[in-house]
Formats: structure tokens, sequence, C-alpha cells
């Protein structure tokens, strides 16, 4: 959380803009990112903005008729637009944001419903320029992933510890694992179609062996970072290539 100081001179600079604390968190992530090709402003923070834009939900328990109020994260939309228009929003996936039923009773039809608001909201964010969205996720869900992965949504698998791999690809072609794990990949791609490799906290020596089974132009370095990381992603950028 942002010290007084801080936020005072954040807010000197967006003097005439209808913002809060949430706006100035995407700000600040955007900005860690200076230097990386596809930055996404966002993170599990984000969530909460999402949360406030369901409509038949108090508390995050949905008691009414569900819908979505998206003029909040419109805004949000287009203050990171106006600052990187090549930007992404990065935010919890559906399973991952807290929400519970005690009026649709069905399991099955309440995830419906919540991914029905989240391509609701995103197709809002991508109209007001948003290029796209990372869905952040604990577990392949199955309601999910053939609702919302598409090219614009990419989930991301945050701890592969259980994580559904061949689920995931079913639905996606972008394949994004730790660096430490690029083992994985040559059988992976002989079973699904993978349109991308991304390779979190690579360094070049991982990008150029991932080079032996996968084509140059499918191969990306990724990063996540969840606190304050100090130079994170300078220093990603930094090594972020293949020497010839």
């Amino acid at each position: 959380m942002p010290t007084v100081p801080e936020l005072a001179g954040w807010l000197r600079d967006v003097r005439g803009e209808e913002v809060d604390l949430t706006t100035y968190r995407l700000a600040r992530s955007l900005e860690a990112q200076e230097g990386v090709t596809i930055p996404a402003a966002g993170g599990l923070f984000y969530g909460e903005r999402w949360r406030e834009a369901f409509l038949g939900m108090e508390d995050g328990v949905l008691v009414d008729e569900p819908g979505v109020d998206p003029s909040t994260v419109i805004a949000d939309a287009q203050y990171i637009h106006l600052r990187r228009k090549d930007a992404w929003f990065a935010l919890p996936a559906p399973h991952m944001l807290g929400v519970r039923d005690a009026y649709i009773e069905d399991a099955e039809e309440f995830s419906g419903a919540v991914t029905a608001a989240y391509a609701r909201l995103a197709r809002e964010m991508r109209d007001a320029g948003v290029q796209g969205h990372v869905l952040i996720a604990d577990r392949a869900d199955e309601i999910e992933l053939e609702r919302l992965a598409a090219g614009k949504i990419i989930f991301f698998p945050r701890n592969l510890d259980g994580f559904d791999l061949e689920l995931l690809l079913e639905y996606q072609g972008d394949l994004i694992l730790p660096a430490a794990e690029a083992g994985r990949v040559p059988d992976l791609m002989d079973q699904f179609r993978v349109r991308r490799v991304i390779l979190l906290d690579a360094e070049a020596g991982d990008l150029e062996a991932t080079r032996e089974f996968a084509d140059p132009d499918m191969i990306e370095a990724g990063g996540y970072c969840e606190e304050d990381c100090p130079g994170y992603w300078r220093d990603l950028v930094g090594r972020a290539f293949i020497p010839r």
C-alpha cells in the first residue's frame, strides 16, 4: 500500500481524473513493467473491482438476478489504454474470485453465470482499448475454459502442483511454464497444438535450449510478481533474448 507522500504525488499527476486506490495500484503495476513488450496491468487485487461490477451480489454472495455494471472497469480500461495502448489486464480466474451462490442453487448454472459476466466485462474493456486479459488460475476449470479461453483471454497456471495442463491445452494454444519446467514442453507439443511457449523467469540459456523443440517465433519470456519486486521486470527484460 502507498505511503501518504507517494499517494499525494500521484494524485497531482492525475488531477482532473476520477481515480481511487485501485487505479493507483493499476498504474503502479503498469509502471513497474517498463520495457515489457506486452505488459499486463493489475493482478489478483483487481478481482475486487470485478466483484464490485457484479449486480445481484451482496458481500460476494449472489442473492438476486445476476448482471454487470461495467462502468468502473471501462474507466480503468480507458485510464490504462491512454498510458499503454498495448496493455493487457491481469486478474483472478472466476474460481478464484471468492463469490458464492445463494440464488441460483445450481453449481453448474452459477459457474456459467459468473463466466458470462467475465466474458461481458472483458468485452467491454476490449471495446475501450484493452488488448486482452490474463486470468490467474489455481486449477483448470472446464466450464471457464470452454466459455472464456480464446485469443484475447489467456489462462495462466499460477502453480503447477495439481494443475491439469492437458485440460488447459485442450482449450488454449498458449503454454505458460516456469523455465525450470521447460523439459515438459516436447511431450505436451506432441499431444496438443501449442501456438506459443511462454517461459517464466527464463535466462538466455533457457530460451536457447527451447529452440531444440520449438520454433524461435513461438518462444517468449514471461514473468509473474505478486509482491513489490524492485528491478524484477527490468532484469527480466534484460535477459529475455536468444543469443546468436
